[in-house]
């Protein structure tokens, strides 16, 4: 499976936290899964890092991972009306960096492994072609058996 790994999973998955998007993570990781980041997801994840130490032990892993590029403009502008097209819907995402990681992920044919309130109502907007990474345990995973 190819997966798009959204900031909130590194996050969690760097710092112990066990939840079931980085256990699914972590799961990935172990099968030799195409794991893939963005332009967008390195900058949010080591904006978060405090130290030199922490940039210096993870910096080389984001750097051997798949980085997924924009169609300029075409990402871009697909984004913007995702974003709009949620707004007449009454759906408000707080940025259109989620738009873009999603648009990202769609372009490329990729799952979307996140975990945060904006993507959720992304992915359960259908309004962006993007397939949600089935967590273990979820009955998206049995489907997929």
């Amino acid at each position: 499976m190819n997966v798009l790994v959204d900031t909130s999973v590194w996050v969690d998955f760097f710092n112990g936290h066990r939840s079931p998007e980085a256990v699914a993570l972590e799961g990935f990781i172990d099968q030799e899964d195409e794991i893939a980041t963005c332009g967008v997801v390195i900058a949010e994840f080591f904006q978060g890092l405090r130290s030199e130490r922490s940039i210096g032990r993870l910096e080389p892993y984001f750097r051997e991972m798949s980085c997924l590029e924009a169609s300029e403009p075409e990402t871009y502008f697909r984004a913007a009306d995702l974003f709009r097209q949620l707004r007449r819907r009454g759906i408000t995402v707080r940025s259109t960096i989620d738009c873009v990681i999603a648009c990202l992920a769609a372009q490329h044919g990729y799952h979307l492994l996140a975990k945060d309130r904006d993507m959720a109502l992304i992915l359960q907007s259908g309004l962006c072609p993007v397939r949600p990474t089935p967590l273990p345990g979820s009955r998206a995973e049995a489907a997929d058996e």
